[in-house]
């Protein structure tokens, strides 16, 4: 008797292990951010700490999710180290910076903010420069946002379609924020510029001005949802992955929810796929054949 009661409390014991370890596994891990911080360029990033701690404080509460401290990179590669060294397990970064880094098998899908616009890149011009194709770069001023990795991709596609090197521009200069790029190219400081479509229509909206001198050349325009994204690691279970999201995405429901997102001048929070990644990395092929091309042409 004494043995089948020892064996009942081991049984109850076992139970009460496996019991507890499941729901161990069921929780979520603690959501761990890295954010790449050329993304926002108009918020400081003092704000930008202490905005994004509050959104993961409004994320994580209401469903009992544990977090990290946020991290913030200035560099890709240290971004993508700490990924693959799990000292971070989501990522806020542009879009085409996470094609440029990351394979899709490393990445999933996970949530962002959006605007209710599509974030195009533009190829705005100075009307009186006289651009209306490609060639007609040759000898002007083109001007590009800085540390942007889309607009330096975009400019040496279009260039090498167009059979120009860039030393066949006067010069490419590059500003810190899109809306100094509209601004240098009203006042004549540049002839066209690659600029974000929002940035534009914002900068239009203030000043009338600005439509009757600069134009775009809507065949040059690249097409995206969104300049950035939101993604997580593979390595974070589909189940996870979900609750987190299904999360995220009540974060406009709440008053402190709609300031953040008013904040990083977005309209809603929307779930992300690593399909987003499509057109940056259909871009990233098309520059490769194009340089490959041009090498083959100079031996």
């Amino acid at each position: 008797m004494r043995a089948m009661r020892y064996l009942r409390q081991g049984l109850l014991m076992l139970l009460f292990a496996l019991a507890t370890s499941a729901a161990h596994a069921d929780e979520p891990p603690p959501i761990a951010i890295g954010f790449y911080m050329p993304l926002i360029r108009d918020v400081p990033r003092k704000d930008v700490e202490v905005t994004l701690r509050y959104w993961v404080e409004e994320l994580t509460k209401p469903f009992n999710l544990t977090y990290r401290p946020v991290r913030l990179y200035d560099s890709m590669d240290e971004l993508k180290r700490d990924m693959q060294a799990d000292k971070i397990n989501f990522m806020v970064a542009s879009a085409m910076a996470v094609a440029q880094h990351f394979s899709n098998e490393e990445l999933a899908g996970g949530f962002s903010g959006v605007k209710s616009t599509p974030e195009n890149l533009l190829l705005v011009v100075r009307r009186a420069a006289g651009i209306r194709t490609l060639p007609d770069l040759t000898g002007k001023r083109v001007l590009v946002l800085d540390q942007d990795e889309l607009s330096e991709v975009y400019l040496k596609t279009l260039l090498m379609k167009a059979s120009l090197s860039p030393n066949r521009l006067a010069a490419i200069k590059k500003e810190k924020r899109s809306n100094s790029l509209v601004l240098q190219l009203f006042f004549n400081q540049g002839d066209a510029a690659l600029i974000n479509r929002n940035a534009f229509e914002i900068a239009r909206t203030m000043n009338p001005q600005i439509g009757e001198r600069l134009e775009v050349l809507e065949a040059y325009t690249f097409e995206a949802r969104a300049s950035g994204t939101g993604l997580f690691s593979a390595r974070i279970s589909p189940e996870h992955r979900d609750f987190i999201t299904q999360a995220a995405l009540k974060i406009g429901t709440t008053a402190r929810g709609r300031q953040l997102l008013d904040i990083y001048q977005a309209d809603a929070m929307v779930k992300t796929d690593v399909s987003d990644l499509n057109p940056y990395r259909e871009l990233l092929d098309a520059y490769a054949k194009l340089a490959d091309k041009a090498g083959g042409s100079r031996q």
